[in-house]
């Protein structure tokens, strides 16, 4: 039977927090300042790592520019996580935007705006 939190959710958990460190801290384009970290997904070989960044605006330019910055700086990121983590092979790293947040707010004020049409009636 297989582990339920084997050694791929670990280094996923233990690459989210440090890369989140890592853009709060370290990163100075003004592009990337506005990216947070919400999932890190890495494949079984632990040799490329997926990490879905949210931005605070939905913007389409500014998240171009946002991820475009964060792939500009993924060289810098992956030493840098290879410092902190001690892994025996750094995984490649790939920027993705996540729409879960944006698409929740959006639902979330078609639902207000439905309640206040339904209040009006």
């Amino acid at each position: 039977m297989p582990k339920v939190y084997g050694r791929k959710d670990r280094v996923a958990a233990l690459m989210l927090q440090e890369t989140a460190q890592l853009l709060q801290q370290e990163i100075k384009d003004p592009r990337v300042k506005l990216a947070t970290v919400t999932e890190v997904s890495v494949s079984p070989d632990l040799k490329n790592a997926k990490i879905f960044v949210s931005f605070l605006t939905d913007d389409d330019d500014k998240v171009a520019d946002g991820l475009a910055g964060l792939n500009s700086a993924s060289g810098f990121i992956r030493s840098a996580l290879a410092k902190r983590l001690k892994l025996r092979y750094m995984p490649q790293l790939t920027f993705a935007f996540d729409r879960l947040q944006t698409d929740a707010m959006r639902l979330d004020a078609l639902i207000k705006s439905g309640l206040n049409q339904d209040s009006a009636d």
